[in-house]
């Protein structure tokens, strides 16, 4: 009798193991896939600020300016706007 339970103990020891193996195996993979996806992530990041910062240029916001035929002003025409918040165009 005493021969049976320490079988059946061994045999629960042994599948509790093989779950163990199992779940520390899907949990590894699905920590290597979200590794993967941060790094995809991280460069899709990168290209929209690499992105932004050629957008945020002086050229090309003079260029999209003239595409969409936008009036320029002249900044140092414009005086009093960073002090009073108002523009005095010319004064």
């Amino acid at each position: 009798m005493r021969i049976a339970i320490v079988i059946v103990a061994l045999a629960a020891i042994a599948v509790a193991m093989v779950h163990i193996r199992r779940t520390r195996t899907n949990l590894r993979n699905e920590i290597q896939r979200m590794e993967n996806q941060q790094i995809s992530l991280r460069r899709e990041l990168q290209d929209q600020q690499i992105r932004l910062g050629r957008a945020m240029a002086p050229s090309e916001i003079r260029r999209r300016a003239e595409e969409m035929a936008l009036p320029m002003v002249d900044r140092l025409k414009v005086t009093g706007e960073m002090t009073t918040g108002r523009a005095t165009h010319g004064r």
